[in-house]
């Protein structure tokens, strides 16, 4: 039943999620206590569903930091592959030039010269994710705070 609910509701502006957060507040104050602890009762069904449209009805931006993560680690594990694949790649070089000992210098070479530009591309790319989805983050962190002092503000003139 909960589902069925949740598939019907239409996108919510900022308002009524405010509205919808109003709701979650006002369901816990207003809920039955518990005696002698500070636990109260509430309606599950209601407040999941209310839950799930909230987590449907999530800004852009929280998605958007979400799939940057999700992408961050993506790039970090390929940029790993990668740098592995060039390591055995340099490896399978140096087994097949060690015949002569100067092709085998070159060889040893080369390899820790692939093994530093694949650690370091690794690197570069991992810090430069990693330093997007930081300022993603900030910035939706700015956005939430400043969700959160208008909905404190919003609640105290309510009162």
């Amino acid at each position: 039943m909960a589902t069925d609910v949740m598939n019907n509701i239409p996108e919510m502006s900022e308002n009524d999620l405010y509205e919808m957060i109003d709701r979650l507040e006002g369901n816990v104050l207003n809920a039955r206590s518990v005696p002698f602890t500070s636990n109260c009762m509430v309606d599950k069904e209601e407040m999941l569903i209310l839950i799930g449209m909230l987590r449907d009805n999530l800004p852009h931006e929280i998605k958007q930091a979400k799939w940057l993560l999700n992408q961050n680690r993506q790039v970090v594990a390929e940029a790993r592959q990668e740098a592995d694949n060039m390591v055995r790649q340099a490896e399978k070089r140096v087994a097949t030039m060690i015949d002569e000992h100067e092709v085998t210098m070159q060889a040893r070479q080369l390899a820790a010269q692939t093994i530093e530009a694949a650690n370091k591309s690794a690197k570069q790319i991992r810090s430069g994710a990693i330093d997007y989805a930081a300022t993603q983050l900030n910035e939706l962190e700015e956005q939430l705070t400043d969700m959160l002092l208008q909905l404190q503000k919003n609640i105290k003139e309510l009162k």
